[in-house]
């Protein structure tokens, strides 16, 4: 499968959080003293940064076996966080363990009905007075022209196919929010949130990173020439952008009720 391809292996686990991350977490989720569980977890990447940011416990949940190990073995050592499979309707976790749920760039990978058994087990999962924290792009977020989004929109300025890609996957904002409501979900918010993905110190970083994500993301749907192509395009346009990859993302907040 694309998503647990070799290829991209330590893609997804030796990248830190960005700064940026840090500060709105800490802002909006105030992850201190808590138990948190990351559905979706890949390589840990945002479960190492919530136990740096103080949190009592971590526990990260992937459905493949070598996202799960390369995380487990990840040199870092932050003895509050555990990696275990699971997936995103049946964690394995028990009732009521959690006081915030985290998942990011998940949902858009699930269909209609496993969201629906998705946020049943995030509910289950959090404690009454437990925070969701949804975080995922719109098809909206996708098609920013943001100077700052220079990096995906030169995407799709040179392959506009990939929009289709992206509209059948991409969740809508308000027909999210609904879902939530139905799971028994309350105070439900949404917010938009600029994340800083990476900053990188030449273009030859740049595109090293972007070609070794061919065998995940939406760049699975290039051909090895397309790809060099869009790495070419980056490249003439470097000169003038910052080498900062950030992109808009939708966040869902909610109470378990």
């Amino acid at each position: 499968m694309k998503f647990k391809s070799h290829v991209t292996s330590r893609t997804y686990s030796d990248r830190a959080v960005d700064q940026s991350w840090n500060t709105w977490a800490l802002e909006h989720l105030n992850p201190k003293r808590k138990d948190v569980v990351d559905i979706g977890c890949g390589g840990g990447i945002y479960s190492f940064g919530f136990a740096s940011l103080g949190a009592k416990s971590v526990i990260g949940i992937d459905s493949s076996p070598q996202y799960i190990d390369e995380a487990s073995n990840c040199d870092k050592d932050v003895g509050v966080i555990r990696f275990q499979i699971g997936n995103a309707s049946n964690t394995g976790l028990p009732s009521h363990c959690s006081d915030l749920v985290f998942e990011r760039a998940l949902i858009h990978h699930l269909s209609h009905h496993e969201q629906e058994q998705n946020l049943v087990e995030v509910k289950r999962v959090l404690r009454p007075q437990g925070l969701a924290v949804i975080q995922d792009r719109t098809l909206e977020d996708v098609q920013s022209e943001k100077p700052a989004h220079w990096i995906r929109s030169t995407l799709f300025e040179i392959y506009p196919r990939l929009i289709e890609f992206e509209r059948k996957r991409r969740p809508e904002k308000s027909a999210y929010s609904g879902l939530m409501k139905k799971a028994g979900f309350q105070n439900i918010r949404e917010m938009t949130y600029e994340e800083i993905r990476k900053t990188y110190f030449s273009f030859d970083q740049l595109e090293k990173e972007i070609m070794s994500r061919k065998g995940k993301s939406i760049l699975f749907e290039l051909t090895n020439e397309e790809l060099q192509i869009y790495c070419d395009r980056l490249k003439a346009k470097s000169a003038k952008h910052s080498l900062i990859e950030s992109d808009s993302w939708t966040v869902w907040l909610g109470l378990p009720g």
